[in-house]
């Protein structure tokens, strides 16, 4: 780690290709052949990681027309692409119905007749899942809880039965299955049960509802452990599900995507000093919440290892980091051994919303990133450049 470190410089993302497969691996043998096991890009939206995926046998499950062409531009196929998104934008449904990707899911009444316009112009019918909001508190963090009835997502079981009936109505449009995704960080199984047994209530107080019915999408949101607790039971939920859509003839469509990549990589940062506060003592490095915003955004916790063990007791210390923010840290009253300057740090769990989230607040270049293919370590991804934080800037001399 010290020579990629030395090589690529800090802070630093470094992703294990092994353990990525492994993850792909669990699901599959979990949930079986027949399931669609569509990779979240918004998770970790690497090129190269996306094509280790498909070369897995990922499809992928994009939010953005920008994901899409993520996807395109790393020449992989998208016929095995499901759209989501609670405001998708008119080019964005158009490039995706021209890509010719596997389903839509539809999360407002408003995106049908954009839907069938698309249609129209694309020639063929467009195929559809209807997102349902089910009114299930899976727990978790209120930013990635998403299957309640008050946040913006999916629609409600009460106003679902009129969706249904007017996408029958459009000619265009083929309804093939419904979706729910529950939030993200889920590490119970019985929300994915309760879930789908609201849906198949649904389904069945109506015949319309049934009909070309193909798909079940349960979503992603599949919790790992961040090193307190026990990951979600991936093959329990797999058991509580499976039958009854095997029962219906339902294909299961899976999104995973921290489950997937967040312990597959870590962000390694350098120690820049130490300081003391009152009572508290902060240990300074160089990564901060532009690199990794979820321990400010979501209070999240990552465990924090020194890279080279040290025999030195460890006390509670608060890791942050140089942007000008009381919210930049990244772990408080943390136990940590004393280091010198320069000795690394490993930000375990960081494969997920960590590189994809960063920015350039207070002017920073956002990470290098590395992929480990067992003694080979590839970068993927260039450091930023200061000259490129201001590049698409207007030249106030020519304005």
């Amino acid at each position: 780690m010290r020579e990629l470190a030395q090589r690529h410089g800090t802070p630093l993302y470094v992703y294990s290709a092994a353990t990525l497969a492994e993850r792909f691996a669990a699901l599959r043998a979990a949930f079986g052949a027949a399931a669609h096991i569509c990779y979240a890009v918004k998770a970790n939206p690497n090129l190269t990681l996306l094509a280790r995926l498909h070369r897995l046998g990922a499809g992928f499950d994009v939010v953005s027309g920008g994901e899409l062409l993520r996807l395109q531009a790393a020449g992989l196929p998208t016929d095995g692409v499901v759209f989501a998104g609670v405001a998708k934008q008119p080019w964005e449904i158009a490039a995706a119905v021209a890509a010719g990707i596997l389903f839509f899911n539809v999360e407002s009444p408003h995106e049908l007749p954009l839907l069938a316009a698309a249609a129209a112009g694309g020639g063929r019918p467009v195929r559809v899942a209807l997102r349902l909001n089910p009114g299930v508190d899976a727990g978790g963090h209120a930013y990635i809880s998403t299957a309640r009835t008050d946040t913006k997502f999916g629609i409600g079981l009460p106003q679902a039965g009129a969706v249904v009936e007017a996408i029958a109505r459009e000619p265009r449009l083929e309804l093939c299955g419904y979706h729910v995704h529950l939030g993200s960080q889920v590490r119970q199984v019985e929300p994915y049960r309760l879930a789908l047994d609201r849906v198949c209530e649904f389904v069945d107080a109506a015949a319309v509802r049934r009909e070309g019915i193909t798909h079940y999408d349960l979503g992603g949101g599949f919790g790992i452990a961040y090193g307190q607790g026990e990951p979600l039971d991936v093959a329990a939920v797999a058991a509580a599900v499976l039958p009854t859509l095997t029962a219906r003839g339902w294909r299961p469509v899976l999104e995973p995507g921290r489950h997937l990549v967040g312990d597959a990589g870590i962000l390694v940062t350098a120690v820049l000093g130490e300081k003391r506060q009152d009572h508290t003592t902060f240990l300074l490095v160089d990564a901060a919440m532009n690199d990794l915003l979820r321990p400010a955004l979501y209070q999240a916790e990552h465990p924090i290892v020194p890279v080279v063990a040290t025999p030195l007791p460890p006390r509670a210390v608060d890791v942050v980091g140089p942007v000008c923010e009381t919210g930049d840290f990244l772990a408080r009253q943390r136990p940590l051994p004393p280091l010198p300057r320069g000795e690394l740090l490993a930000v375990l769990g960081a494969g997920a919303y960590g590189a994809s989230m960063a920015s350039n607040y207070n002017s920073r270049c956002r990470p290098a990133e590395v992929l480990v293919d067992g003694d080979r370590a590839q970068l993927v991804r260039r450091r930023d450049t200061l000259p490129q934080l201001f590049q698409n800037e207007v030249d106030l001399h020519e304005a």
